[in-house]
């Protein structure tokens, strides 16, 4: 517990933006239930997920910059465990899992396990959520479109959805996870194109 309020502490010392620090919580909590319902070691997929991110502190001035961004939280979470006298040999995963989330690639050697992959599938889970539905939808000025534009914005996203359904993870629970979430969002969507479709005549 000593070791996941120190976590908290360092991340909200780090992260000022609101969706990123709730975005982070909320990878932890799913790393959380992936963690207790396979046998993973809890604590260490809290802190793992909860630090994600933790090199948004500073810009990205490039996509390359972005793109490398789980590398440099890795170095930056481990200076951090290492302070806080974490335990050794439980830094390794920890930091290889936080490397590997964006592009499944490290800049040091480690291996693919339910462990060190479900960082990654805890993000990708979170960002079929429903808010990210609804930040979408926002960003994309939806409401402010025609009808028209709306409807193939929406056979859009069910295209995309259903690509994404067909993705595996690593472990049953994030499996499970993933595809509640594909099936709400599409859900949504199919009953929003139901609407448009009944908007402009009789």
């Amino acid at each position: 517990m000593e070791y996941l309020v120190k976590a908290q502490d360092y991340l909200k010392l780090k992260i000022k933006d609101t969706y990123r620090l709730a975005h982070s919580y909320r990878v932890a909590n799913i790393g959380k239930e992936i963690a207790e319902k396979e046998g993973l070691n809890v604590e260490d997929l809290i802190i793992a997920c909860l630090l994600h991110d933790v090199s948004y502190c500073t810009p990205f001035k490039t996509q390359d910059e972005w793109q490398n961004h789980g590398r440099v939280s890795s170095k930056m979470v481990r200076t951090f465990l290492e302070s806080i006298d974490y335990p050794k040999e439980r830094i390794h995963d920890i930091c290889y899992a936080i490397a590997i989330h964006v592009d499944l690639k490290a800049d040091f050697d480690g291996e693919y396990n339910a462990f060190t992959l479900s960082v990654q599938e805890a993000d990708n889970i979170d960002r079929v959520g429903a808010y990210r539905l609804y930040e979408t939808l926002e960003a994309a000025q939806f409401s402010k479109q025609s009808i028209d534009v709306q409807i193939k914005y929406v056979d859009l996203m069910l295209q995309t959805l259903n690509e994404y359904a067909s993705y595996e993870c690593t472990t049953k629970t994030a499996q499970t996870l993933w595809l509640d979430r594909i099936q709400f969002q599409k859900n949504y969507f199919e009953r929003l194109k139901d609407q448009l479709k009944i908007s402009t005549a009789l």
